[in-house]
């Protein structure tokens, strides 16, 4: 039972008709549907989550002309939502999202802070990850003017080619130092808490990664593996691999090889679907060769300068 389907089904079968008839004028130009912050919006409510900030609800976008009109629909709103309840109405929290009203330009403004979503490469890496997942996610019941979907869809066109291989080449580094290199050394010396801690930051960058490949925003980390598991190219063959690293347990020879071994598997299906995707013409599986030769092709001169400490201590 997830909330953004059961939101969906009672605007279009309760909310939409009557809001159409209740503002024919200014119908056309509205648009209502249900993303940004919250599980429901990914797709990833269950059980859990319905304790706070669950339930049916629905936003409202206006033009920046029509603000004014902005108390009269939150009230018809909430009127509807009494006189015709719907069976799980979501129960606002004192630290849950607001869903209300609001114009389309301060919807996007809030999640990712423009109006009609970043355009030049600066804006696109001021812009933290997990908001242009939700800015991206949940979905849009009704757009009469087409802005909302408009500028959504031109978000899912994911970021500009230079960004995305200056990020490719930070997991690829991340994932050699942490993964390729460290664990072993960690593990000879016997430290478990950072050797726990370079199987957290490994797992972490190669989910990371696979988002990227798929030219799909990864959300923040509560819903990251559950999404990128999910995901058409690598994710659900890699998520069996991530699970053996983290169910694993650590300290005897026997655990950390076979640890060593998935994470030199992970690697090589990172390798295997750059080299696919022809950011990369090598078949070498240290990571930190692809990180290299993705920065040498990238056009942009101050990303491409950028030094491989920075693209691991995560700076992309």
């Amino acid at each position: 039972m997830n909330a953004l389907s059961l939101s969906r089904h009672y605007y279009l079968e309760t909310a939409d008709p009557i809001l159409r008839r209740d503002f024919p004028e200014l119908y056309p130009r509205l648009a209502a549907g249900l993303f940004g912050n919250g599980s429901e919006c990914f797709g990833c409510d269950d059980a859990v989550s319905r304790d706070h900030d669950w339930g049916v609800d629905f936003f409202i976008w206006t033009d920046e002309k029509d603000k004014g009109a902005h108390a009269a629909l939150s009230q018809w709103k909430q009127e509807l939502l009494r006189a015709l309840p719907p069976p799980y109405r979501r129960a606002q929290s004192e630290h849950g999202a607001v869903v209300d009203v609001m114009t389309y330009g301060d919807c996007f403004r809030r999640l990712i802070g423009y109006e009609a979503g970043p355009k030049t490469l600066s804006e696109w890496m001021r812009v933290p990850e997990n908001n242009l997942a939700m800015a991206t996610n949940g979905d849009v019941f009704y757009d009469g003017p087409g802005t909302v979907t408009e500028i959504r869809e031109r978000l899912k066109g994911h970021y500009p080619l230079d960004l995305l291989k200056a990020k490719l080449a930070a997991r690829c580094a991340a994932m050699a130092q942490t993964g390729q290199y460290n664990l072993e050394r960690t593990y000879r010396r016997g430290d478990w808490v950072t050797y726990r801690n370079i199987l957290s930051r490994f797992t972490e960058q190669a989910v990371y990664a696979v988002f990227l490949l798929n030219r799909v925003f990864m959300p923040y980390y509560k819903w990251a593996y559950k999404k990128m598991a999910a995901l058409p190219l690598l994710g659900q063959s890699m998520a069996p691999l991530i699970e053996i690293i983290a169910l694993s347990p650590i300290g005897a020879e026997p655990d950390h090889r076979r640890i060593v071994e998935t994470v030199e598997s992970l690697c090589a299906m990172i390798s295997k679907e750059l080299h696919r995707q022809n950011f990369v013409h090598t078949n070498e599986t240290f990571l930190t060769v692809h990180a290299g030769i993705l920065l040498q092709s990238i056009e942009d001169v101050i990303l491409r300068t950028l030094p491989m400490h920075a693209l691991v201590t995560g700076v992309i």
